[in-house]
């Protein structure tokens, strides 16, 4: 006699997916509840603390629009300084040119001024020239060199090419600045000698051969 018990394999089958499947809501119902502890405990620490978890700190990239950045700096190169020449001193000898900025190597007896084109972009060339305009001036005894230098380091000769062409250039240039600035600056004064001939009655050009 066969026994009402004995099940058939397609009950076994649905029994064991019945199984199956209780099993993993059992599972689920676990892994809710563990989760939910999990997050009261976290809940009560940050209560009894009183603050929150600091937030991480966002990364920036250096280069465009993040820190580090520098605008247009220009840099002249001053060699053959006094030993033990200090930043205070250079600054007084350049006080007419004003650079924003004054790096020295006391280990080498140079520096580098450094100009800022963001924040004076209508007066950077004029206080270039001016500090250009003391090369060879001297510096407790010692004739100093005063020259534009470029970008990066070493002795390459492609840098050495640059640097010279650069320097040439720029001294045309200097030249011809200073020229005007002359002759401006003479025809200013032959303004004020008129000026001061018409003010006290003396013909201008008697007030020439006073002069």
């Amino acid at each position: 006699m066969v026994d009402d018990k004995k099940l058939t394999k397609k009950q076994l089958k649905a029994q064991q997916f019945r199984k199956t499947k209780d099993e993993k809501e059992d599972e689920k119902s676990s892994k809710r509840t563990a989760e939910e502890a999990l997050e009261s405990q976290q809940n009560d620490a940050g209560d009894d603390a009183g603050t929150e978890a600091p937030k991480k700190k966002r990364k920036t990239r250096r280069g465009k629009g993040g820190k580090g950045k520098k605008g247009n700096r220009f840099l002249i190169f001053v060699g053959n300084l006094p030993k033990g020449v200090t930043k205070v001193e250079i600054q007084a000898h350049f006080k007419s040119s004003a650079p924003d900025e004054i790096r020295v190597r006391p280990d080498k007896n140079i520096a580098f001024l450094e100009f800022d084109a963001d924040k004076d972009q209508k007066n950077i060339q004029s206080r270039m020239d001016v500090a250009l305009l003391q090369h060879k001036t001297e510096m407790q005894g010692r004739k100093i060199n005063v020259e534009l230098t470029v970008g990066g380091g070493g002795n390459s000769q492609a840098r050495l090419e640059k640097l010279k062409a650069k320097n040439l250039k720029m001294d045309d240039e200097r030249k011809i600045r200073t020229t005007k600035m002359i002759q401006e600056s003479r025809a200013k004064a032959s303004k004020d000698v008129v000026a001061d001939g018409v003010s006290s009655g003396v013909h201008p050009d008697r007030m020439k051969l006073i002069q």
